[in-house]
């Protein structure tokens, strides 16, 4: 039999669990060092770098359960797939994202990368699919009394379904979008859907809409 004495450590603790915390911190250290690393390789345009950077510290980060470090992560990825045009890689990597974000009830965070998605979907042609993460922006946006993101995703929730010839809730999510900017004083939105509500009243399809 083993004498207590050698299952601990000097401070009483078992070697086992000193042992696992000390190799959970060296990974720990090695993950963050590849963020940086990842980090670093973006600013200085390696994206190539920086994605192998970014995958390697996400597979330490996912082995040792760090979910909110997996969020930081993912978004990266997801930033740095949207830029270069790859929306598949990009959406993949929001929605991994999204869903930590959901799961851990975290509703700033869930807006944020909700309206990522949205807008990847958007420059996909996708927009149907918009719709349920604007609504569900709408909703976050509506419970913490953020009017500069309830309209952005008002303003894009009437932008999609203009793209869908549905003009009358277009025409709606427009000018509740506009009372809101109007409200804030934000000058060059209401400028925006004060053009896409004149050309929508004039029949015309699709008016151009960027209200970011």
């Amino acid at each position: 039999m083993e004498h207590k004495e050698e299952k601990q450590g000097k401070d009483g603790m078992p070697r086992i669990a000193q042992n696992d915390s000390a190799e959970e911190s060296e990974k720990l250290r090695i993950a963050q060092e590849l963020v940086e690393k990842g980090n670093s390789a973006w600013v200085k345009g390696q994206i190539l770098d920086a994605i192998q950077s970014f995958k390697s510290s996400l597979e330490i980060y996912s082995e040792l359960g760090r979910m909110e470090e997996m969020a930081n992560v993912l978004e990266k990825l997801g930033d740095i797939y949207y830029l270069r045009q790859n929306f598949e890689k990009a959406l993949r990597a929001y929605k991994a994202c999204l869903d930590i974000c959901e799961n851990f009830e975290d509703e700033i965070s869930t807006c944020i990368i909700a309206e990522k998605i949205a807008y990847v979907l958007r420059d996909k042609g996708e927009y149907e699919r918009c719709l349920p993460y604007f609504y569900r922006i709408l909703e976050i946006a509506e419970k913490y009394k953020d009017p500069h993101r309830a309209g952005r995703a008002l303003a894009g929730i009437g932008e999609c379904c203009l793209k869908l010839n549905r003009f009358e809730q277009a025409k709606d999510a427009l000018q509740l979008a506009l009372k809101i900017f109007r409200g804030m004083g934000a000058i060059e939105q209401t400028k925006v859907l004060e053009a896409a509500l004149e050309r929508l009243e004039k029949g015309l399809d699709n008016p151009p809409l960027d209200s970011e």
